[in-house]
């Protein structure tokens, strides 16, 4: 070899050596136990037991964990009709940690068969046998999923103050531009539509310290009382 030293002939094979013994480690653990799922942790759970977040889950113990995957578990937590968002994360060397966020009734929906829950997204997710203390009703013509009315009547409730949101005991959402709120005290006010939301949840508190029964914000800008 001209102008040096021939390499000595360990450092041929070295090479091809650690990229097999790195091969075997990476199916060794990606095939065997050895790092496989030990336990699985749950947070943010309330309403719904740890047991039926891991039975939603399905996350196999012993499975390796570098066969875990993390978006399928999510998935499969998301489909669950009380989960609002799931997160999954791997916590080597043997963990798996589920996380979800509940949703959070703020109104309901009377059915033939019982009572359903509504969160701030219009979505219904549970039903349960007696009307929720604290919760308003929620009156719709259709109470399906996307449905107009009621995403309107979600973004009124959840703009209102929690001291005016407290007095609501029903919202009639027969129409997106038509929201009406029933007040405690037989107490009325006649919303309009969804424009300017900020606006009238602003002006209503101040509005509600006059004495009347039917409070009318549909034009923020000349709101009236009457009797």
């Amino acid at each position: 070899m001209r102008g040096g030293v021939a390499p000595p002939p360990w450092r041929r094979w070295l090479l091809p050596a650690v990229v097999a013994a790195a091969t075997v480690v990476a199916l060794v653990l990606y095939f065997t136990p050895l790092l496989g799922v030990r336990e699985v942790r749950v947070e943010g759970n309330g309403a719904l037991s740890e047991q039926e977040v891991l039975a939603a889950a399905g996350v196999e113990l012993g499975k390796p964990m570098l066969q875990v995957d993390e978006e399928q578990i999510a998935e499969r937590l998301r489909a669950v009709p009380k989960v609002a968002e799931a997160g999954v994360e791997l916590a080597w060397p043997s963990a798996v940690r589920l996380r979800v966020t509940e949703r959070v009734p703020v109104a309901y929906l009377v059915t033939g068969t019982g009572f359903q829950l509504v969160d701030a997204g219009g979505v219904t997710f549970d039903q349960v046998p007696q009307a929720p203390a604290g919760l308003p009703r929620l009156e719709a013509r259709h109470a399906g999923p996307g449905d107009p009315a009621i995403t309107a009547a979600m973004t009124v409730l959840t703009a209102l103050p929690p001291a005016v949101r407290a007095e609501v005991t029903a919202v009639i959402a027969h129409n997106p531009r038509d929201l009406r709120l029933h007040l405690r005290g037989d107490r009325e006010v006649e919303w309009g539509g969804v424009r300017e939301t900020p606006r009238k949840a602003a002006i209503l508190p101040p509005l509600l310290t006059r004495p009347g029964r039917v409070y009318d914000v549909t034009s923020p800008v000349l709101p009236t009382v009457a009797q």
